[in-house]
């Protein structure tokens, strides 16, 4: 299970399409009172549940990192008090911009163990200061000063309408790095987007043709590099083709990723920040609370409704099913009969298996995976 804590909203950043724009500069933090209830019904909650599943959080803002070191000792020493020492399974990782990293910063990452994720769209540049400039050269500095000091990190990379010719390049970039990154289409989360982002974003069709060129990259390159989606989207072909099977996502049963509101305030991935999505408040209601309250039947029920579109998918049952169950508004597209359709998963998903098909080597890869007593190697993803 992933949550995802939005410490803060405070950012030295203002980059153009950040879905956390207009509360960039309010430096309210969660308060530690309020993390400790909620890491002891957490700790609690997953005890009940008999521990079978890791516990994944995540660190975001705005910029994580800006927030004092103290703090964010005292948060990781709140769950190494309730989930670590509880025997929970857990790690933490921290969303960061990269724009101000100081080598005390880099210390406290090892200090605390936080798994690093950074952003970075390398072309484009939306991604300014508070005085409008790019943030680039700064941030590249300090990649530079990661691979220095061997610092083991992800990366995401926002793809929009300025860069989106530049998908290809973006994935040599990171190649070169031997960086995983994923790919993150541009999306408003308000039914009539800002103005500051209307140029920036991207048709389905748009988004489809620079994923399909960014896999056949990786196809020709035999780069061992984890892209995020196409990597899930290549594993639901390979289920398909060998007719493997997936359990169907079931939000009432076991959730995949919890977005954590400054205030407390808890949703899930695909309605985050909506009226329908709101579930409860961690700083008030124990987590096993929340999950059987009527605000979650609620926001689940939501989901399942949008999950229906998957069983009449050809690939239910082997692509994971977050692409539409956990769609964002901007994500859902309705035909004219107002159906909702899966306007990228599933065509990505055929194109892997067009790939696929047409390589006699994935094929005799697939050939092994279908006879269990031959020596079954790893399928590497694409």
């Amino acid at each position: 299970m992933y949550i995802v804590m939005k410490l803060s909203k405070m950012c030295n950043l203002r980059c153009t399409y950040c879905y956390e724009y207009d509360e960039l500069s309010n430096k309210e933090r969660m308060p530690l009172d309020g993390i400790e209830y909620f890491f002891k019904s957490l700790s609690e909650y997953v005890l009940s549940r008999g521990n079978y599943f890791p516990i994944h959080l995540v660190f975001h803002g705005g910029e994580a990192l800006l927030l004092p070191h103290e703090y964010l000792r005292a948060v990781c020493s709140i769950a190494e008090k309730y989930l670590g020492a509880n025997g929970v399974k857990y790690d933490i990782s921290v969303q960061s911009n990269l724009f101000k990293l100081s080598n005390k910063t880099l210390d406290l990452l090892e200090e605390l163990n936080l798994h690093l994720g950074i952003s970075l769209d390398v072309f484009g540049d939306q991604r300014l200061d508070i005085a409008g400039r790019v943030s680039q050269d700064k941030v590249l500095d300090n990649l530079q000063r990661l691979l220095d000091r061997d610092v083991n990190f992800g990366a995401i990379s926002v793809l929009h309408a300025l860069n989106v010719d530049k998908a290809v390049k973006t994935f040599q970039f990171y190649q070169e790095l031997g960086i995983g990154y994923r790919i993150l289409p541009i999306h408003s989360s308000h039914e009539t987007p800002p103005e500051r982002m209307k140029h920036l974003l991207l048709s389905h069709e748009q988004t489809i043709e620079a994923l399909q060129k960014v896999a056949k990259a990786k196809f020709n390159s035999s780069s061992p590099i984890e892209i995020l989606p196409l990597d899930d989207y290549f594993q639901a072909a390979v289920r398909y083709l060998i007719n493997g099977e997936i359990g169907l996502y079931n939000p009432f049963d076991f959730e995949w990723a919890l977005i954590v509101n400054t205030n407390g305030d808890i949703y899930p991935h695909g309605d985050a920040y909506q009226p329908i999505g709101l579930m409860g408040n961690i700083f008030r209601q124990s987590i096993s609370e929340i999950l059987v309250s009527e605000a979650h039947t609620n926001a689940t029920k939501v989901r399942m409704e949008r999950a229906e579109t998957c069983r009449r998918c050809k690939f239910d049952g082997k692509c994971v099913q977050l692409p539409i169950a956990e769609a964002i508004p901007s994500e859902r597209f309705y035909d004219e009969a107002g159906v909702l359709q899966c306007s990228i998963a599933q065509p990505m998903i055929q194109f892997m298996v067009d790939e696929i098909q047409q390589s006699s080597d994935a094929q005799a890869l697939l050939n092994l995976y279908q006879h269990p007593e031959q020596s079954m190697p790893q399928l590497l993803p694409l």
